[in-house]
C-alpha cells in the first residue's frame, strides 16, 4: 500500500506539475504580453506627444515665414536708404566743407580789412603828428635864417 500510495503521490505530483508547466508558460506570455502592450503604449504617447511638440513647431515656423517677406522688404528698402545715403554723403561732405572753407575765408577777409582799416587809422595818426612835427620844423627852417640875417644885422 504505501507503493501505491507513494505511485498515487507520484502521479498526482507529475499531474499537479504538468498542470503548473502549462499554466506558468501561459501566465509568462500574458505577462509578457501585457508588458509589450504597455511599453508600446508608453511609446505611442511619446511618439503622440513628439507630434505634437513638432505641429506646434511648425505652426510658430509658419506663422514666422509668413513675415519673412516683409522684413526681408523692410530690410531691403533700408539697405537702398542707406545706399542711398552712402552715394550722396560725399557730394554732402564736400558741399557742407566748401561752405565751411567760404565762412572761414570771409572771416579772414574781413579780420584782414578790419586790420587794415586800424593801420591806416593809425598811419593818418603818425601822419597827422608828422605834419605837425613838419609845419613846425618848416617854420624853424624859415624863421631860423631869418633870425641868424637879423642878428647879424644888429650887431
Amino acid at each position: 500500500m504505501d507503493v501505491e500510495i507513494s505511485e498515487t503521490l507520484e502521479d498526482e505530483y507529475m499531474a499537479q506539475r504538468e498542470v503548473a508547466l502549462h499554466i506558468h508558460p501561459v501566465e509568462i506570455q500574458a505577462k509578457n504580453e501585457k508588458k509589450r502592450e504597455t511599453e508600446i503604449s508608453a511609446l505611442l504617447i511619446d511618439i503622440s506627444e513628439t507630434l505634437r511638440l513638432l505641429s506646434e513647431q511648425i505652426g510658430r515656423l509658419n506663422e514666422v515665414t509668413k513675415t519673412v517677406p516683409e522684413t526681408v522688404a523692410a530690410l531691403k528698402k533700408t539697405t537702398e536708404a542707406v545706399q542711398s545715403i552712402a552715394n550722396e554723403l560725399p557730394a554732402i561732405v564736400r558741399e557742407q566743407c566748401l561752405e565751411e572753407y567760404k565762412k572761414i575765408l570771409a572771416n579772414a577777409v574781413k579780420n584782414y580789412n578790419q586790420m587794415q582799416k586800424a593801420a591806416d587809422k593809425w598811419q593818418k595818426s603818425i601822419d597827422e603828428k608828422q605834419v605837425g612835427i613838419f609845419k613846425i620844423l618848416t617854420a624853424s627852417a624859415i624863421i631860423t635864417p631869418i633870425l641868424l640875417l637879423l642878428n647879424l644885422l644888429f650887431k
